[in-house]
């Protein structure tokens, strides 16, 4: 899968993020590192690059909307039905022409994070949020941290596999800053665990529920 970035040249140290972003997700960019308008051959590579391209990810802003070739790529893209187009706002300017009826992400542009591509990028493949929520979780550092890391994948609960809901409780009881998280512990793992709990290695599963079970009300 490869992702097509539209940016103003002002804004590409966004773009940057964005593109390291995407990669720990295995997901290939292409990002013009100079001004496309300087000659034909470069028209004609930005044109063959939204074409191969299953996702259009442009960066909203007060300078995109002042370039003639920005406001192109976005239309270009928009006539494209088979390409899933992620709007990313930095600055607060909404989707311009073609791109208006799309609804925007509002982003830091001095720090991105792959949370806040989700929204978008579930709809390029569900299970790529699954994985970014999993990585979250996995370097939680805190308590507070670990709930707040969690409650994104409760809108995913339905729509784990077996194998996903395994993979989430064992990277609950890998990290104690999870599975020892007063929220984590007494509200949200237990439903995971009456879902998932009998796919575990019996140790696995003996020595979360006794965990659990210190938390239990």
């Amino acid at each position: 899968m490869k992702a097509f970035i539209s940016y103003q040249t002002t804004d590409k140290l966004v773009a940057a993020q964005i593109k390291q972003l995407l990669s720990e997700v295995n997901i290939d960019s292409f990002m013009a590192h100079e001004d496309i308008h300087v000659s034909d051959e470069w028209r004609l590579k930005i044109l063959e690059e939204i074409e191969n391209s299953k996702v259009f990810l442009s960066l909203w802003s007060r300078n995109y909307c002042s370039s003639f070739w920005c406001i192109q790529e976005s239309g270009i893209a928009s006539y494209h039905k088979d390409m899933i187009i992620i709007p990313l706002s930095l600055d607060g300017t909404t989707p311009q022409a073609f791109s208006s009826s799309i609804q925007s992400i509002k982003v830091d542009p001095n720090n991105v994070l792959l949370e806040d591509l989700l929204p978008g990028l579930r709809r390029v493949d569900p299970n790529i949020p699954i994985k970014i929520i999993f990585k979250s979780i996995a370097e939680a550092r805190s308590y507070r941290g670990a709930e707040a890391r969690f409650k994104p994948i409760l809108s995913y609960k339905d729509a784990l596999t077996n194998e996903q809901g395994k993979e989430l409780l064992e990277i609950s009881l890998r990290n104690d800053q999870v599975c020892n998280a007063g929220l984590c512990a007494q509200t949200y793992l237990p439903e995971f665990m009456a879902r998932y709990g009998h796919l575990l290695e019996p140790e696995d599963y003996n020595e979360l529920i006794d965990i659990l079970a210190c938390y239990a009300k």
